[in-house]
C-alpha cells in the first residue's frame, strides 16, 4: 500500500520508506503525517522487488511478530546495500544470537516495541540526510531496477512499449529469447505494470517440478495453483515440463480449477506467463509440447533482443551496472577506460545481459583504482578473424560459470540462483565445460 505523496527537487532523495513485516503499525500514522510516502510488503520477493525499483531509501523491519525467516531476510538485505535498515524488535529478542547478528550487521538502529514515533521519525530524518550526502557523492546513485530492461535503442523502446500494453490485460503471455536476455525481468516488469501488482507472484521451475504440481513455500509444502490463485504463475522454460504436468496444466487453465486432495474441485484465477529459451518458431515444431497447452499459453508473445542487436545501450548498460556494484561492493571503481568501453563494444555477448553483469561485477570487485582498464576484463580477445562465435559462446560461458563460482564460493546452488538457472542446469553446464570438484568438495562446501 503506498500513502501519500511528497514531491522533492530531483537531486533529492525524497521521504521514501518501506516496511517490512508487522500487520498494525501504529507509529505509521505519525510518519505518514510527517509526509512519507510509506510502502508496505509482506514476502521477500516483494520487498526485494520494491527496494529495486525505489533505489536508495530507509527501510523499516519489524522482527517483534516472529513472521518470517531472519536467515532469508538478511539474504535480501545483503543484495540490496542501498537501503539504510531500523529494525523493530521485542526487548526479550536481543538475546536471541542471529538477531543479535542482524541487527549488527545490517541496522543503523533498532527500536524496541512499543514505537516511540518522535525518537523514530528524528532517526529516520537523519537517515535520509545521510543518504542525500551519498546522493552527492554518487550524482548518478538511483534505481537499480530492471537493469535488463533499459536502454534507448528502437528495440528495447518497442519491448517496453510491449510490456504497457499487455500488462493492462490478463492474457496469457509467452517470452522467448536467448539465455540471459533478461526475460525474468521482463516478466515481473509487466507484473508490477498489471492490476494485479499487489497479489502473489510464483516462480515454477519447469525442469524440477514434480506430477503433482506441489512446491515448498512459506506455509510448508502447498500447490502451484492454491499459492499463484488470483495472482501469477511464471513457468520457467515451460517446454521442459512432462507430459502429466503439461495435462493437468492443460486443465486448470481451460477449466479454472483443480482437484484438491479431497477430490474435490477448487476454482482458481490465474495469469501465466511462460518463458523460454528457444525461439517462437521452434515452439511452435516441438513435438514434446502438447499443441492444445501451447495455443493455451501463448495469447500474446515477446521476444527480447540479444545484446548484439542493442549495442549501442552496452556502455550505457555497463556504466549503469559498474555504479550499480561499486556502490554495492564499496569499490574504487568510477568509470570504464576508452581502450574498456571498446572492448566492450566488439565483443559479441554470447552470454547478452547476463555476462555483461558476471564481467562488470568482476572488474569492479578487484578494480584497484577509479578507471577500469581494458586488461582488467575478462573477455577473449578476438585476434583471430576465423574464431567461430561457437568458440566465443563456449569460452564466455565457461569464464561466467567461473566468475559466478567465485563469487559463491564454489557453492553450486548459490551460484544457480545468482545465474538464474536451476540447479540441474548448473550442473550440466558445470559438467559440459570440465568445472565439476570432487565429490568431496560438494561436502566440505554444503552444497
Amino acid at each position: 500500500m503506498t500513502i501519500g505523496t511528497v514531491k522533492k527537487p530531483k537531486a533529492i532523495i525524497s521521504n521514501t520508506l518501506v516496511v517490512f513485516g508487522g500487520s498494525n503499525q501504529r507509529w505509521l500514522p505519525a510518519m505518514e503525517s510527517a509526509g512519507w510516502l510509506c510502502h508496505r510488503c509482506y514476502d521477500l520477493r516483494t520487498a526485494e522487488t520494491l527496494l529495486l525499483d525505489i533505489g536508495p531509501c530507509i527501510g523499516v523491519v519489524d522482527l517483534s511478530h516472529d513472521d518470517f525467516s531472519i536467515h532469508s531476510f538478511s539474504a535480501m538485505v545483503n543484495r540490496n546495500k542501498q537501503v539504510r535498515w531500523i529494525a523493530l524488535v521485542r526487548d526479550d529478542q536481543l538475546t536471541n544470537e542471529a538477531i543479535g547478528q542482524f541487527i549488527v550487521n545490517f541496522c543503523l538502529d533498532y527500536f524496541s516495541v512499543p514505537i516511540p514515533p518522535e525518537q523514530l521519525l528524528q532517526t529516520i530524518g537523519h537517515q535520509v540526510g545521510m543518504l542525500n550526502l551519498e546522493r552527492q557523492v554518487w550524482p548518478q546513485l538511483g534505481n537499480f531496477g530492471l537493469q535488463g530492461l533499459q536502454g534507448s535503442t528502437a528495440v528495447m523502446k518497442k519491448l517496453r512499449d510491449q510490456v504497457k500494453r499487455i500488462a493492462l490485460s490478463d492474457v496469457a503471455v509467452v517470452i522467448s529469447g536467448e539465455s540471459g536476455t533478461g526475460k525474468i525481468l521482463v516478466a515481473d516488469a509487466i507484473f508490477k505494470a498489471s492490476a494485479r501488482a499487489k497479489q502473489q507472484v510464483v516462480r515454477v521451475n519447469c525442469e524440477t517440478i514434480t506430477a503433482d504440481w506441489m512446491i515448498e513455500t512459506d506455509s510448508g509444502m502447498q500447490c502451484v495453483f492454491e499459492a499463484a490463485n488470483n495472482g501469477v504463475l511464471i513457468l520457467e522454460e515451460f517446454t521442459a515440463l512432462t507430459d502429466s504436468c503439461q495435462q493437468l496444466l492443460y486443465q486448470v487453465l481451460a477449466e479454472g480449477s483443480y482437484y484438491g486432495v479431497d477430490g474435490n474441485a477448487i476454482s482458481v484465477d490465474i495469469r501465466v506467463m511462460s518463458i523460454t529459451n528457444h525461439s517462437l518458431e521452434h515452439l511452435s515444431t516441438l513435438a514434446t509440447l502438447r499443441r492444445e497447452l501451447y495455443f493455451r499459453l501463448n495469447v500474446v508473445s515477446l521476444t527480447v533482443p540479444p545484446l548484439r542487436e542493442r549495442s549501442d545501450d552496452i556502455i550505457f548498460l555497463a556504466e549503469f551496472l559498474l555504479l550499480k556494484y561499486a556502490r554495492q561492493y564499496n569499490s574504487v571503481a568510477k568509470s570504464l577506460s576508452e581502450q574498456a568501453q571498446a572492448m566492450l563494444m566488439q565483443y559479441p555477448w554470447p552470454g547478452n545481459v547476463r555476462e555483461l553483469i558476471c564481467q562488470i561485477k568482476r572488474a569492479v570487485l578487484l578494480a584497484e583504482s577509479k578507471c577500469i582498464e581494458a586488461e582488467q576484463l575478462d573477455i577473449p580477445r578476438l585476434v583471430d578473424d576465423k574464431l567461430s562465435l561457437k568458440k566465443i559462446r563456449a569460452e564466455s560461458e565457461r569464464n561466467a560459470l567461473l566468475t559466478v563460482l567465485e563469487n559463491n564460493k564454489g557453492q553450486i546452488s548459490a551460484a544457480a540462483r545468482e545465474l538464474g538457472v536451476s540447479r540441474a542446469t548448473m550442473y550440466r553446464l558445470l559438467n559440459k565445460h570440465e568445472l565439476i570438484p570432487p565429490s568431496r568438495c560438494f561436502r566440505q562446501g554444503h552444497v
